[in-house]
């Protein structure tokens, strides 16, 4: 028997659970004041699903809750769950679960690249593809190499500068590649073979006469076993360093680390091994033992000592201290090079070492301590101070002072075709790559007179501007830079039918002045509240001696044509350069010319009347002319 609720009276339980019944007390067992609610819920859901070599299968799952209720507290529920496969599956739900499995597959399989592990990977590969050419082993990453590599390119981006660190414990590559571009990149493989690409000026089997290819040597160096490599980018420039361990380069070792390409032949295998049994061999039986007092002058020792360190305190370096064990080893290899008639290093040594040979008809010539000494200092003509030297030509001159060197050995034996063959070593060792600017300091002012008369008469060249600092303008050709400045701009400037510019000689002091400042504090940046309009150019080289040419800089400028637009008010901060060096109303140039001993040059060319005002852009800056 049903009961109509009460007109105006809710429900109790919402209008979606429509089996609500009462019941007698009689049916079950209740008072009359007691009412009982049962409600059943069916939930029946079907799923697509594939699995790895299986057919498609659709899955189909109900779930019935049966839920009964005492007043509005639930007395009792009950869930039954069942589970039906059909292996018949539309075709249309079999190609989307075919689609959605792949899309799935790509996502787990594509991962966020890493852009530097990346860089890193690549330039192992190319080193390595690279040593196994020349049959040497292969490189192996190294984690904190890879860090110390990462600071140092940090460094030279943030300070816009390509120097070796003075680290000492590692090898070093450099490398630096800049683009208008600004999101230029480079490959790991592409810094790689720029620094192989010296094998063609590497002469194999022998000790190099300069550094010209020092990269190469130092990729596939045979001793080397640890790579750390990391790179650093801002705006259009990218700046590679890659470090080694144990560190390459180093002199007297060429030889049997840097194999030709298809690695050393089974005789160049053995060659240290049968140089070294030829030594001992030699130092056994075919040593000379002449005394010494009959081959030198004096007291030898002493004299080559004094003879060193009256040179080092010419240059400010401590002096050295002689060192017996050093002078047992140094003798060691004289008389090995004496029984043997020849001149070279000792391979795989531990020391610094700069070797020297006289020779004689006459059987009672000697020596003295002073005459090698200052045979190797006269080098210090060839050597470039306050840069990394290009050749090997002063290595002799840079042991000698070297500055971290502390101790000497020296030895001296005499071979029986009548030749003499002096030996020094140093330790620590001096010459090596990257560490030459604050271990080879130039003369101090109260030596200068010092200096042998050919010496001081030299005329001053890009190699010694530290020496030299004070002749700088003697170096750059400023006039003839100028006028070339001028006639390109006057090329550009009738492609748009402008008047020529002339040059100002006050303008042009006025602008190297600036590029004076701009070179000294190693900066690119306007000149504040300047008068004139101006136009700024830098360029980096390794090559120290190299100028950029005139149409290097103003051919930067005019290149930004391609950033404006002709005709309108609205102009890119891109295109400023251009706009000045064609703008209509200009009349008058000055240039300046500056290089410091960075390897940086600076232009400045300043514009009379100034350009680039705002509103004018339309009638100052025509088209090219068809």
């Amino acid at each position: 028997m049903s009961q109509t609720p009460t007109k105006g009276r809710k429900p109790t339980f919402p209008g979606s659970l429509t089996d609500l019944h009462r019941f007698r007390k009689t049916a079950h067992g209740h008072d009359g004041s007691s009412r009982i609610v049962m409600v059943r819920k069916t939930d029946q859901r079907t799923f697509a699903s594939i699995k790895k070599g299986q057919e498609p299968t659709l899955e189909t799952i109900t779930r019935e809750t049966i839920e009964t209720f005492r007043g509005q507290r639930t007395e009792c529920k009950i869930t039954t769950e069942k589970k039906d496969f059909e292996n018949r599956c539309p075709q249309d739900i079999i190609e989307a679960l075919a689609d959605r499995g792949a899309q799935t597959l790509k996502r787990t399989i594509i991962k966020k690249p890493n852009q530097k592990m990346d860089f890193q990977q690549e330039c192992l590969r190319a080193h390595n593809e690279y040593r196994r050419k020349h049959g040497v082993p292969p490189l192996k990453l190294d984690k904190e190499m890879c860090k110390f590599s990462q600071q140092w390119a940090d460094s030279l981006i943030k300070r816009d500068v390509l120097q070796h660190s003075n680290n000492r414990e590692y090898g070093e590559n450099l490398f630096m590649m800049q683009s208008s571009n600004p999101n230029f990149t480079v490959s790991g493989k592409e810094a790689v073979d720029t620094w192989y690409e010296e094998i063609k000026v590497h002469k194999f089997g022998m000790e190099p006469q300069s550094l010209a290819s020092g990269h190469f040597t130092q990729v596939v160096w045979r001793e080397s076993r640890n790579l750390g490599v990391a790179f650093a980018k801002y705006r259009g420039k990218v700046v590679v360093v890659a470090n080694y361990y144990p560190a390459g380069n180093l002199i007297g070792s060429f030889s049997e680390n840097v194999p030709p390409p298809g690695g050393f032949t089974p005789l160049n295998n053995n060659n240290i091994e049968i140089q070294g049994r030829l030594s001992r061999l030699s130092l056994s039986s075919r040593s000379s033992n002449r005394d010494l007092r009959s081959v030198t002058e004096g007291n030898f020792e002493e004299d080559f000592l004094e003879a060193h360190n009256k040179y080092r305190v010419r240059h400010g370096v401590a002096p050295l201290k002689l060192d017996k064990k050093l002078c047992k080893y140094a003798e060691e290899w004289a008389k090995h090079l004496a029984s043997r008639n020849i001149l070279e290093h000792r391979p795989e040594s531990n020391y610094g070492e700069n070797i020297y040979c006289l020779y004689s008809s006459d059987p009672s010539f000697t020596i003295n301590g002073n005459a090698p000494v200052d045979t190797w200092y006269e080098e210090i003509k060839d050597h470039p101070f306050g840069r990394e030297p290009s050749s090997l030509k002063s290595g002799h001159f840079t042991q000698v002072i070297w500055k971290s060197s502390e101790n000497l050995g020296v030895g001296v034996a005499k071979s029986s075709q009548g030749s003499i063959y002096v030996v020094a070593n140093y330790f620590p060792a001096g010459n090596f790559v990257g560490h030459y600017v604050e271990n080879c300091p130039p003369l101090r002012p109260a030596f200068y007179n010092g200096v042998s008369e050919s010496m001081a008469k030299r005329k001053p060249t890009s190699e010694n501007l530290q020496t030299y600092a004070d002749n700088k303008s003697s170096v750059l050709d400023l006039d003839t830079f100028s006028k070339e400045t001028l006639s390109i701009h006057n090329e550009y400037r009738r492609k748009h039918g402008v008047p020529d510019l002339k040059l100002n000689p006050e303008i042009s002091k006025f602008a190297q002045n600036w590029a004076d400042t701009c070179a000294r504090t190693a900066s690119l940046q306007h000149r504040a509240n300047n008068q004139y309009g101006e136009n700024l150019f830098s360029m980096y080289s390794s090559d120290y001696s190299h100028v950029p040419t005139p149409r290097d800089a103003v051919k930067e400028w005019y290149d930004e044509i391609k950033l404006h637009t002709f005709g309108v008010e609205k102009v890119s901060q891109g295109c400023l350069h251009f706009t000045q060096l064609i703008w209509k109303n200009t009349t008058d140039l000055g240039v300046g010319l500056a290089k410091n001993k960075k390897g940086q040059t600076y232009v400045v060319c300043n514009y009379h009347p100034r350009g680039n005002y705002g509103g004018q852009f339309a009638e100052n800056v025509p088209k090219p002319k068809s």
